[in-house]
């Protein structure tokens, strides 16, 4: 099947996020009256706002999913706007070989505010852009790809996904797309699941390359 599309997951797929998540997720919770430790952060990154939402929840007295949810968006929409975290290296190029090549959609497990603030603060051209408040089952659910390529009009197996987790990764395959893999090494340990992409890149430069070669011309 040719590829003619290509859809980017966002946080540490593009954007450099993932520490100043894990500083904002702890700054809500020692407002809360609780520490924040290492074990924490793993327990629950790269998976859904759902999930940590939950999380956070759980370990904080007073905070419910929804404030847990409003307190860490607000906290992750001012760090993008004062720059405290920016593009991966090569992200932009990788971007922009892709939109030379065909349609580009973003899928993040994110919620809305943050990845809007995200898009338009780093200029990323996204044709349509599915986040965690467009699908009631989020990733590795296949709903939310399966949601991009609809909105994009394409076929899910000509659609190409660039993801760094394990539940991404999960998500693009089972809805039938092909996967390249830039592995995070603390979200993305799970080898079965790292076996289901098809191509990997070690950075965003080399999966630039590898976009070029699987992608047809127009």
């Amino acid at each position: 099947m040719t590829l003619t599309a290509t859809v980017f997951d966002l946080d540490e797929t593009l954007v450099d996020s993932a520490t100043t998540w894990n500083r904002v997720f702890a700054a809500v919770a020692t407002r809360h009256g609780e520490a924040w430790a290492p074990a924490d952060w793993a327990a629950i990154q790269g998976k859904s706002t759902a999930h940590w939402a939950a999380y956070l929840a759980s370990r904080c007295a007073g905070l419910t999913p929804e404030s847990a949810v409003a307190e860490c968006v607000d906290g992750m929409v001012s760090a993008v706007r004062r720059g405290e975290f920016g593009l991966v290296p090569g992200a932009a190029d990788l971007v922009a070989t892709a939109v030379e090549l065909g349609p580009v959609a973003l899928v993040s497990g994110s919620p809305r505010p943050y990845v809007e603030a995200a898009i338009t603060t780093f200029g990323l051209p996204f044709r349509t852009t599915v986040t965690g408040d467009d699908v009631t089952r989020g990733k590795p659910a296949p709903d939310p790809y399966l949601l991009a390529a609809q909105r994009l009009g394409q076929a899910p197996a000509r659609c190409l996904a660039v993801e760094d987790s394990s539940s991404g990764i999960r998500s693009a395959h089972a809805a039938g797309m092909t996967v390249l893999a830039i592995p995070n090494p603390t979200a993305a340990r799970d080898c079965a699941t790292l076996a289901l992409a098809a191509h990997h890149a070690t950075d965003a430069y080399i999966a630039a390359k590898t976009v070029d070669q699987l992608l047809s011309r127009r």
